[in-house]
């Protein structure tokens, strides 16, 4: 992408002044919940609803046309029905503006011959020299910029280095919730809806490029120029990890994309195969996507050979044949391990090969600080996975003490004194740590256990400790993050 087309977009992302169109005092309308939500991000610009009837909204000034608002304005919100489009867009270049994102559907995705007009009409005007975001989309995210998407009020204000470009608005909104709980800083966000100008092979060009971005991911459910697009992931690949969730690769699902966006969806051994010759993660569902994020931003090198530790024989069994599965190692502790791991348990019934099953999912807490540092130390594996039974640790245990007549301890201080060993046994052995606090809590009186789990999972994240809400996603996401590190590390 040429350096004045990159500046072009940066323009779009980093507003100086935002203009609104459409059904601004409309309540719940497209268009005033998109103001409303740049007003609750907090966005720092020039904000600049417009409609011929004037007035205000949330005490800002409703001006009658784009023509009357003084200074730079570089990005318009457009909500206006759809034949109205055209008539917006070309007041927006006549202001200068860098580019715009149309919120308003009726276009392609109808698969009516008018939409697929209008929709012409939008890229014809947009080649006069301003870029499109849309039809039939939520919009851009930037945290940087200080704006957001449809209804993003809610996301991180953090940048960082995760990228996100989407067909589809409720995935793109689903994600920016989904990486503000897993501690997944943004740095952009786009839902593009039809694509008619900047679609999936444009942004990925300007993302690869984009000194904000290190991790690329997409869902998409459609490509013009499917061999442009993977040409560019094989590109981008070997210097930021790219993961694509491709939509439409059923026939139910490919009827169901040409309506949603307009778009033709594929076979899915075609495209799984495509996207991992670029080297590309291929996923299926927003789950596999942020746990593969996830392992990508907290495990520092890919990992092969995987420990686990956890109470109960089913867990280990069962881990094992995910891991099989999922073409990851589980060797087997030396006999000299083995032996020393004994130590801990004086009673008979528990696996000491790996996974090392502790029988009880509630060992002192000393316990298992102590088997972590002797797997770690002495084993040659590349991650240590801790599983962790929340219901257990917060409300069976605690009823026992109290059926002893004992005071259980507080809420949530088995896992939280785990958090200072595990991190320094990380780097003082340069292996990783995964959490799985599985939490199979789902009575009302249960809250405390749902509370407990987001507290750890922000408390071992800060110590770049990632965490999973069971064995069979961490495995998931760390099988993936691998495959993509050793992508990276083969093309250097």
């Amino acid at each position: 992408m040429e350096l004045e087309e990159r500046q072009q977009i940066d323009r779009m992302f980093n507003p100086r002044g935002l203009a609104l169109f459409g059904g601004t005092t409309t309540v719940s309308s497209f268009g005033q919940l998109i103001a409303l939500s740049q007003i609750k991000y907090g966005y720092q610009g020039k904000l600049c609803p417009i409609s011929f009837k004037g007035g205000e909204i949330a005490g800002l000034r409703i001006y009658k046309s784009l023509s009357e608002v003084e200074g730079p304005v570089d990005l318009a919100s457009i909500s206006v029905p759809a034949g109205a489009v055209s008539e917006v867009l070309r007041e927006c270049l006549n202001k200068g503006l860098a580019g715009v994102q149309i919120h308003s559907s009726g276009f392609a995705e109808t698969g009516e011959p008018e939409g697929a007009d209008l929709e012409a009409e939008v890229a014809r005007i947009a080649k006069g020299g301003l870029r499109v975001v849309g039809p039939n989309c939520f919009g851009i995210h930037c945290p940087r910029g200080g704006i957001t998407l449809l209804p993003g009020s809610g996301f991180s204000k953090e940048p960082g280095p995760v990228a996100m470009i989407s067909q589809s608005g409720g995935v793109a909104t689903d994600f920016g919730y989904e990486a503000r709980f897993l501690g997944l800083g943004i740095s952009k966000i786009v839902s593009f809806g039809n694509g008619c100008d900047l679609d999936a092979v444009e942004l990925l060009d300007y993302l690869a490029d984009d000194p904000e971005t290190g991790y690329i991911a997409a869902y998409l459910e459609g490509l013009r120029d499917g061999r442009r697009f993977l040409d560019l992931v094989k590109r981008v690949t070997p210097e930021k990890p790219v993961v694509i969730w491709k939509g439409g690769l059923t026939p139910l699902g490919g009827r169901a994309a040409l309506s949603h966006t307009g778009s033709m969806g594929g076979e899915a051994r075609v495209w799984d195969g495509a996207l991992s010759q670029a080297g590309a993660a291929s996923v299926q569902g927003l789950d596999e996507m942020m746990d593969t994020l996830a392992a990508l931003k907290y495990l520092n090198t890919p990992c092969q050979r995987v420990a686990l530790l956890g109470g109960g024989g089913a867990i280990g069994v069962f881990s094992s044949d995910l891991a099989h599965r999922r073409g990851l190692e589980i060797p087997t502790f030396s006999g000299v391990t083995q032996k020393r791991l004994r130590k801990f348990f004086p009673t008979p019934g528990n696996s000491m090969a790996n996974p090392l099953d502790t029988g009880t999912p509630a060992l002192p807490v000393e316990t298992v600080q102590a088997l972590a540092r002797e797997i770690l130390t002495r084993e040659p594996v590349d991650v240590l996975i801790i599983i962790m039974l929340l219901r257990t640790l917060e409300v069976e245990l605690p009823l026992f003490y109290r059926m002893n007549g004992m005071e259980p301890p507080p809420v949530g201080s088995y896992l939280r004194s785990l958090v200072g060993t595990l991190s320094r046994l990380k780097k003082e052995t340069g292996k990783e740590v995964v959490m799985v606090l599985d939490n199979r809590a789902y009575m009302p009186e249960d809250i405390t256990v749902e509370a407990v789990s987001r507290e750890m999972r922000g408390l071992f994240q800060a110590e770049g400790i990632a965490v999973y809400p069971n064995t069979e996603r961490a495995l998931r996401g760390i099988w993936h993050a691998s495959r993509a590190m050793k992508h990276k590390k083969a093309a250097l």
